[in-house]
């Protein structure tokens, strides 16, 4: 039984005897390197450092995992040990949440005496939103930024591009912006909702991405753009429809669904197009990753195979399928990005044999179990499966239960083959900041756990008591 109510639940937690008493005055003593973790305590404290009044010490150590650190309270005052900025920076998270629950008075709030020691399970914590259905903008992406950083959750995946809006401004290809940014209605048709809304033009400017993305450094997140190619494809075709095997025309999307729209992978100005843009967007985002979709392209396969350049692209290969030359597209695109110093990561759907192995699959549905076995014996692979990490699938099919019960062994994995797991918010019926919360709270903290945690520690009623004090502050703070 922890003391204080934290997720993800410390995987070492020792009551200790002593306390110590924090207040404004307390300084935050930091090497350079682990400033982000003072300025996260800082902003709390609004600190205004008396020499009387102890300190936080936030120190390095050697011999910690990567992302781990030590968090010690006694009467001495408080040290955080950590042997990367990251590990210190979560050492912080773990503190500065102490503080809000503990015993305060005058303005001062006295922590009992602890010793944690912790490190998470995976070094990929991932949360998704997509922007391309729906368009939430700035402030949300911070607020989302801020929670996930409370929870020790260190990887936004921002989906910018699909059929219904292309969503960051490209100055190379400045249709991108002026077309692919705009469809018709805000509203998309099915499931009950009409078309509705005038215009609906979103897009990020490249500056406002960029501070997006440092706002995500600052605490300790990487951000992984994806821009889903080669279907998923209509809101650049509409812009750019000689990239097409038709020539088109097309218009933005406002439906959902899966459409025949798709680049032509027969096509070298579709690469020397793809060069260009991903040269641009790799520049805004500074991460190790860069997420190319592959999704969901069955449609366009059946364009391809009547499509005389990509039937002659096939034939050169010995390819016998849309399927196969999608696996030689996702290659080649790979060694673009991979060009521009980032790594693929793409969606399980489209990852066979062919595709490079330095692409990292993200799995979100079991369509063969053999080709996922396969798969695991050549390359790494995110986890979201589609029936634990869906956040945008009611509660009634994803209880917060059913997310924090979730082990790999249940799609099949083993520790060993996964770097992390990640929720997803896709956004077709999430049409507001409040539906998007109501979707990601409290699931993400069950995820984080998941993902932080190891399993031999983690009970549901114990996370479920611990996470009281997380819905009255996300409450506070204006979360739905």
């Amino acid at each position: 039984m922890l003391h204080y109510n934290l997720i993800p639940k410390p995987n070492r937690y020792d009551e200790a005897a002593g306390s110590f008493t924090v207040s404004q005055g307390t300084q935050i003593l930091c090497a350079q390197e682990f400033l982000d973790a003072g300025n996260y305590l800082t902003a709390y404290l609004k600190t205004k450092p008396q020499p009387d009044a102890g300190a936080v010490k936030v120190k390095k150590a050697a011999g910690l995992p990567p992302e781990g650190y030590r968090l010690r309270v006694s009467s001495d005052g408080i040290v955080i040990e950590a042997s990367d900025a990251s590990g210190a920076f979560y050492g912080a998270v773990t503190l500065r949440t102490i503080l809000m629950q503990a015993k305060k008075q005058d303005g001062k709030a006295t922590v009992e005496g602890l010793f944690i020691e912790d490190a998470p399970a995976y070094s990929y914590r991932g949360v998704h939103i997509d922007e391309s259905r729906h368009f939430f903008g700035a402030e949300t992406i911070k607020k989302t930024l801020d929670a996930m950083a409370m929870l020790k959750l260190n990887t936004l995946h921002w989906h910018l591009s699909d059929d219904q809006g292309f969503r960051v401004e490209s100055k190379r290809y400045p249709l991108l912006t002026e077309i692919s940014a705009t469809r018709k209605y805000a509203g998309l048709k099915g499931c009950g909702l009409e078309n509705r809304g005038g215009e609906y033009t979103c897009f990020y400017t490249q500056e406002e991405i960029r501070e997006l993305v440092a706002y995500a450094a600052a605490r300790h997140i990487a951000v992984i753009p994806e821009f889903d190619i080669p279907g998923h494809t209509t809101a650049i075709l509409a812009a750019y429809p000689e990239l097409s095997c038709t020539g088109g025309p097309f218009e933005v999307d406002c439906t959902t669904g899966i459409f025949e729209p798709i680049l032509c992978a027969g096509n070298d100005a579709v690469y020397t197009f793809l060069d260009g843009l991903f040269e641009e967007l790799c520049g805004l985002f500074p991460g190790k990753y860069f997420h190319l979709g592959g999704d969901e392209a069955s449609k366009g396969h059946k364009v391809w195979e009547k499509c005389p350049k990509c039937r002659a692209l096939m034939e050169a290969n010995g390819l016998k399928d849309g399927a196969a030359l999608q696996e030689l597209f996702m290659s080649r695109t790979a060694k673009i990005v991979e060009k521009y110093g980032k790594t693929a990561v793409a969606w399980n759907d489209c990852i066979g044999d062919g595709v490079d192995e330095s692409v990292v699959c993200q799995f979100w549905h079991l369509f063969d179990p053999r080709a996922v076995r396969k798969q695991m014996q050549k390359r790494k692979f995110i986890l979201s499966p589609d029936g634990y990490c869906y956040f945008d699938i009611s509660y009634a099919n994803i209880p917060l239960k059913k997310t924090y019960r979730f082990h790999p062994k249940k799609v099949g994995f083993g520790k060993a083959d996964v770097l992390g797991l990640e929720c997803m918010h896709w956004s077709e019926w999430l049409e507001t900041e409040r539906a998007l919360q109501f979707a990601m709270f409290p699931r993400i903290a069950a995820l984080a756990e998941v993902a932080w945690t190891d399993p031999a520690l983690r009970k549901f009623k114990d996370f479920y008591k611990r996470l009281s004090w997380y819905k009255t502050y996300w409450r506070k703070t204006g979360v739905y």
